[in-house]
């Protein structure tokens, strides 16, 4: 179990970690020298020994240097692995489809990312440790089977039932910590549901206390009483660790003697040698938990990067499709399309379709329908961020598939509902700062925001500005379709008439293909063409 750690640190630093070893090695071997030393020296106090007191000094400097050595790589290693690590996975999660992405939640994502990160760099600091610790261990044993082969013997019957104990607790430390693992996953996500939802539950009391009472509070009290159940397994373990060491320190003080013939000075040796390693001991059993929290952290990761590898959408990309040279395209269309949402339980809530829908180059479409009508599914699956279960889309005749889906969205700038707003124009290489200033302006942005670095000095704003600035941000990228999900919604009548007769007839002049989810329906006339959904399905008449 305890080897998944050092696998993964193995794997993703490409270290083989020999010379750490070998440093674990001498730092636990020095270690161990001590006692040698010390007993050696204890038996004439009469006169200063320089050469034990010189070879102290050795062992301790050795000591002091390979243990610094070891933690320091070993830091060094842990920290490469995980940066490796977490890069991948985001660069796969970029690379994935939405619907897993949406299916595996951003609570998720973060918590394993996060969480995983500390517990995995502090796993690894308790290996170096544990490692010296263990190899000291072993040398001291090793110097006691010299002192005496029966208080080795002896000492070996009893670390061994120790041993056993210890595993069959920790087997159930284990299991414990899995299940708190998952019920944290739940907490997160619940607590989640406060901070997103944090206006609804505001003003709706019942359903702010069912989500408090019933969900968040249960969840964390399950949580807790699995991680008490399973910090008291800890304290078990440490707590007989040493009551353990105790009896083996008995064992020899009270037993030996009358098993076999042995002196005052070698039984205070021996006791000596079990007291000094005491310390290297409680390094090691305090490791364990650790690295077991560690090595769940670890399946996590593996857990989350084996989801998005399934997930890529980009693997199959050609990289000389008939997309990608493609600087326009005369019409995209939906050819009875079929998309459905499912429960965990993959039971079908929700489907949109079949659909027939062709879009036209520089038209303004409007989609309109009722909350919950398939608004939004529709222009994903236009968008190619959600892949029709069955059907076809096709842009140009050519149909859209997982070996062109990547080149096909690069057509699109889209503005969602739920919009993320980035604080950079990320992939414009050479930003017109001229023509953004303006458009910074015309948005009655040029008092609130500044770009400036290369970023804008702030994106702290009202619901109405952030939508404007998502606006200012799709429109420098110069897409030859804009998408645009409710952006007029928030605004001032000022802006939404400039928007729809301004911007709208600015894009159209240029060429841009528009399409646009509304209500407004005073500015239906600025379309070309509006297309009702209604229950998932484009309603009769509305194809143009």
């Amino acid at each position: 179990m305890h080897l998944e750690l050092i696998r993964f640190l193995r794997k993703e630093s490409n270290h083989t970690g020999h010379k750490i070893l070998i440093a674990s090695l001498l730092a636990g071997i020095s270690n161990g020298l001590l006692i040698v030393i010390i007993n050696a020296a204890s038996q004439n106090y009469a006169d200063l020994n320089f050469r034990y007191l010189l070879l102290f000094g050795i062992s301790v400097l050795i000591l002091a240097l390979t243990r610094r050595y070891t933690l320091y790589q070993t830091s060094s290693i842990a920290r490469a692995a995980l940066t490796k690590t977490n890069l991948r996975i985001a660069d796969k999660i970029r690379h994935a489809n939405l619907a897993i992405f949406e299916q595996v939640g951003k609570p998720r994502i973060l918590t394993t990312l996060s969480e995983g990160t500390e517990l995995i760099f502090e796993a690894s600091r308790r290996i170096a440790n544990g490692a010296v610790a263990g190899i000291m261990l072993v040398f001291s044993f090793a110097y006691m089977a010299w002192l005496s082969s029966v208080a080795f013997w002896l000492s070996v019957v009893v670390i061994v039932c120790g041993i056993m104990v210890y595993l069959f607790n920790q087997r159930t430390v284990n299991m414990e910590l899995r299940i708190s693992a998952q019920k944290e996953g739940e907490f997160i996500n619940s607590m989640n549901h406060v901070l997103e939802g944090f206006k609804e539950l505001k003003v709706n009391r019942a359903k702010s206390d069912d989500l408090f009472a019933n969900y968040l509070e249960t969840i964390s009290v399950s949580a807790k009483e699995i991680r008490i159940r399973t910090e008291a397994r800890f304290i078990s373990n440490i707590i007989y660790t040493q009551v353990f060491m105790m009896i083996l320190i008995a064992g020899i003080i009270f037993l030996l003697p009358q098993m076999s013939a042995s002196s005052p000075q070698l039984i205070v040796s021996l006791v000596a040698v079990l007291l000094f390693i005491v310390g290297p001991l409680g390094f090691v059993v305090d490791a364990v938990p650790v690295i077991t929290e560690a090595n769940v952290a670890v399946e996590k990761l593996g857990e989350l990067e084996a989801i998005f590898d399934k997930a890529d959408d980009t693997a199959q990309t050609s990289p000389n499709g008939p997309l990608q040279s493609k600087a326009t395209f005369d019409s995209i269309a939906l050819k009875k399309v079929l998309f459905s949402y499912a429960s965990p339980d993959d039971e079908k809530v929700f489907t949109v379709g079949p659909v027939d829908l062709k879009v036209n180059k520089g038209e303004v479409v409007f989609l309109v329908g009722g909350n919950g009508s398939g608004k939004t599914t529709l222009v994903k699956l236009l968008s190619g961020l959600y892949y029709p279960q069955r059907g076809m889309l096709y842009c140009d005749d050519i149909p859209v598939n997982s070996f062109n889906y990547d080149h096909y969205r690069n057509f699109f700038a889209i503005i969602f509902s739920d919009f993320h707003l980035f604080d950079r124009l990320y992939g414009i290489k050479d930003v017109d700062e001229e023509r953004l200033n303006a458009l910074l302006n015309t948005m009655a942005l040029g008092d609130k925001i500044s770009y400036c670095d290369g970023k804008f000095s702030t994106i702290n704003l009202s619901t109405g500005q952030r939508k404007r600035l998502a606006l200012v941000i799709a429109l420098m990228e110069d897409k030859s379709i804009y998408v645009f999900d409710e952006v007029a919604a928030d605004q001032d009548p000022g802006f939404r008439k400039y928007f729809y007769e301004d911007v709208l007839q600015e894009l159209k002049n240029q060429g841009k293909t528009i399409i646009v989810v509304s209500h407004d329906d005073r500015y239906f006339h600025v379309a070309d063409r509006v297309v009702k959904m209604d229950y998932g399905i484009v309603a009769e008449g509305a194809v143009g």
